[in-house]
């Protein structure tokens, strides 16, 4: 045939100028594919090397720029999934690297963020078949159907000898697959992992203390016997099979994570009684430490790693129950804790501001509605409360501060996004997105204004403070710089028209944040040097954290690591609970592990603390029921055969009751060893540790003599604050009595005899 060579969208295609075509050769071969590979011509453009390509047979190769050290490959950006725009199953690959959001390492709105959208786009490839592909199924990789769980196709793989046809459409390049590959096409460079890798490692002296964030993506189980939302709302599963199999994945993640502070986002908010979600989701996690012996207590399985969750009396009757929910979404924000490792010691519920500003209207003065006569932006939007605990490490005296939030979304709008609507060209205010020229999503002025609120109530603690939860925020956009600093002394607006309560925050004109609060980012902080390691979600094909973990500086030396689990959005949705969408592979796919158990990333931290260290208030030791363990930090000149003493003061009442025991030092050198005292009671006490020379010798060795003040308390007390405040206050929010209850009650925490 004769034509033109024209571009139709992007798309190369001959415009046919007459209606002679001549058939060269009826019985052509299939043309061999061609390895995808750059040249020096191309400029280190990628659309360029695509561009070349267009229409021709391709491969897919192991290395895709021959000029340069490493291997260039094509990873995986966004993994196989639903791509709502196309509607129809894909995955996307991008050239050398994933894609990471603009923000999540440059301020949004710089000039760097720009670039990396647009590096973005230029190494983009989507991977398509020539029909739908089949629910369940990824079509060109069989060995993904046949044993789903040990083959995976994850973000950063790299994919090789795909082959395809190279098209373009609807703004991107797409290879239209024409083969096969197997698992050994697949280059694993982040693959999965059972736990977290977090170097929590300490000297003898000290121990370590893991917190951790979960969003756990709407775990309702009010429509499966547990008790009623007040909102009537089910965003969770849809049947008993789907609820049961996504409870199964949350357990194992929370199991998985091994915190010993976790906080919760996208739980039901349907109270604190016995068949409330958080009270159910605790004991199905405790179900998994079930070793009694007290021998066993450094056992994975142990009882002493069980959890309790908090409760607010939000209604202010000092019960907490099943009418005290937190906030007035229908899900909430929850902060499970083990009780043999921090003392709970104070809870507030944070209020976070509301907005209450005016309707956006059209030029006369009505509001804007969609085609089914809903008002796009009505001025009122809302924030989830942050829940704030205050923890004693036990066997210290340091408090640690958390506070668990969870920042309005990106997706609904606020007003600040519809301002200058009017100017924007070909916009249809009753359909058409709003502009996002920062790629903040919306509402990022509202969730400056939360930050601020966060950073004032959260110093007001003092002490040692950590943040953490689903900030809807990237490391680098406006609330987080807030939070942590502000390196470009960028301006930072908050919306207008928020309160807190019913005290006003930002009036009509909102507000510039003059100050960032200092926080380190913690897992950014640790996640340098390591590329591809600080992302908790994945958008479209962008990934980057919204799920923060964020230190007051005084915390920055007790840092021993920090970092996501990529279990969620490293993974297709194909491996969640949902039923639907799977076909005949809906059980296949289905592993009641920890992978795709939510579509966020847990993030953890590891925080070093030194045994009978002072601190803030008394140190601090907890019953095990009759039993106390008390250590004892032994300096270098120890010797085997020396013995550890142990003597109280004031003498108990029931010192004939109490067990002292004298320890025989087993090795030479610094050590901790712990006495086990029984039959103590609650009290204060002065502690004496002594090291005596050897088994027959009465010398004492004066450089390893402590005395310690020590407040001994009950592992499992639980009583009312003295002062509680009645719920929805204008003072920033709510103290309220502290819950450890569960379906097992107050004795879960308590030993058997």
């Amino acid at each position: 045939m004769r034509g033109f060579v024209e571009e139709d969208y992007g798309m190369t295609k001959v415009v046919a100028t007459d209606g002679l075509w001549e058939v060269v050769d009826a019985n052509a071969a299939k043309p061999e594919p061609i390895d995808l590979v750059q040249i020096p011509e191309d400029g280190n453009s990628f659309q360029a090397t695509l561009e070349r390509h267009e229409g021709m047979l391709v491969r897919l190769p192991a290395d895709i720029v021959p000029e340069q050290k490493d291997d260039q490959t094509m990873r995986i950006s966004r993994t196989f999934s639903f791509d709502y725009s196309g509607y129809r199953n894909n995955l996307v690959l991008a050239f050398e690297r994933p894609n990471f959001q603009p923000n999540q390492h440059y301020v949004a709105g710089s000039k760097e963020a720009k670039q990396q959208a647009e590096d973005n786009n230029n190494r983009r490839l989507y991977v398509e078949t020539d029909s739908k592909a089949a629910d369940g199924v990824i079509p060109y990789y069989p060995d993904f159907g046949i044993n789903p769980q040990n083959n995976p196709l994850r973000i950063n793989d790299a994919i090789v000898g795909l082959e395809g046809v190279l098209s373009y459409s609807y703004n991107n390049f797409r290879l239209i697959t024409q083969n096969t590959i197997t698992a050994e096409n697949i280059i694993k460079h982040q693959p999965r992992q059972p736990t977290p890798t977090v170097n929590d490692k300490t000297e003898h002296h000290s121990f370590d203390i893991r917190v951790a964030t979960l969003n756990v993506l709407n775990y309702f189980n009010s429509p499966f016997g547990g008790d009623a939302n007040p909102q009537q709302s089910n965003r969770g599963a849809d049947s008993q099979a789907e609820f049961e199999r996504q409870q199964a994945k949350i357990v194992a993640a929370i199991h998985g994570l091994d915190a010993d502070i976790l906080g919760l986002m996208e739980i039901e908010n349907n109270g604190y009684g016995s068949a409330g979600a958080i009270s159910s989701l605790v004991n199905y996690v405790n179900l998994k430490y079930n070793r009694e012996d007290s021998g066993d207590h450094a056992k994975d399985d142990h009882i002493d790693n069980r959890y309790a969750f908090i409760g607010i009396d939000a209604n202010g009757d000092t019960v907490i129950d099943k009418l005290d929910t937190f906030g007035g979404d229908a899900i909430t924000s929850g902060m499970l804790y083990r009780p043999a490792r921090v003392s709970l010691e104070k809870v507030k519920q944070v209020l976070m501001p509301s907005q209450q500003a005016p309707v956006v209207v059209d030029k006369n003065g009505d509001a804007l509605v969609d085609s089914k006569g809903k008002v796009r932006e009505n001025g009122k939007n809302y924030q989830r409360d942050m829940l704030a605990a205050a923890f004693i490490i036990n066997n210290t005296g340091k408090r640690l501060t958390i506070g668990v939030n969870h920042l309005k979304s990106k997706g609904s709008t606020c007003w600040e996004d519809w301002q200058g609507w009017e100017t924007w060209e070909n916009f249809d205010p009753a359909k058409g997105k709003v502009k996002d020229p920062d790629f903040q999503g919306s509402c990022e002025n509202f969730r400056v204004a939360a930050a601020d609120e966060i950073g004032k109530q959260m110093e007001k603690w003092g002490g040692d403070r950590v943040i953490v939860g689903d900030l809807n925020s990237y490391a680098h956009e406006d609330a987080l710089l807030v939070l942590t600093d502000n390196p470009t002394a960028k301006t930072l607006k908050a919306a207008r028209d928020t309160f807190i309560g019913e005290q006003p925050q930002f009036g009509a004109e909102g507000g510039v944040i003059s100050r960032s609060y200092g926080y380190i980012n913690a897992v950014e902080m640790m996640s340098k040097g390591k590329p591809y390691a600080g992302y908790s979600y994945s958008y479209n094909d962008e990934i980057g954290a919204l799920d923060h973990i964020l230190v007051s500086p005084s915390l920055k030396d007790r840092v021993l690591d920090a970092t996501d689990w990529h279990i969620n959005a490293a993974e297709s949705t194909l491996f969640d609970y949902n039923q639907e969408h799977k076909g005949d592979n809906v059980d296949l796919l289905y592993s009641a592990d920890a992978y795709r158990s939510s579509d966020h990333d847990p993030a953890i931290l590891a925080l070093a603390y030194r045994y009978n260290q002072v601190g803030e208030v008394p140190l601090q030791m907890l019953l095990d029921g009759s039993r106390l363990s008390v250590p004892y930090t032994l300096p270098a000149t120890a010797q085997a055969g020396d013995i550890a003493t142990i003597a109280i003061s004031p003498t108990p009442e029931n010192i004939a009751q109490i067990t002292l025991p004298k320890v025989e030092l087993q090795q030479s050198g610094a050590q901790t060893i712990m006495f086990d005292v029984n039959g103590l009671k609650a009290g204060k006490y002065t502690f004496t540790l002594s090291l005596i020379g050897s088994a027959t010798s009465k010398t004492v060795a004066d450089n390893a003599t402590q005395q310690l003040e020590v407040n001994v308390k009950h592992r499992d007390g639980v009583k009312a604050d003295d002062d509680i405040t009645p719920p929805n206050n204008n003072a920033g929010g709510t103290l309220g009595i502290v819950g450890l209850l569960s379906l097992l009650g107050l004795s879960l925490f308590r030993r058997k005899h």
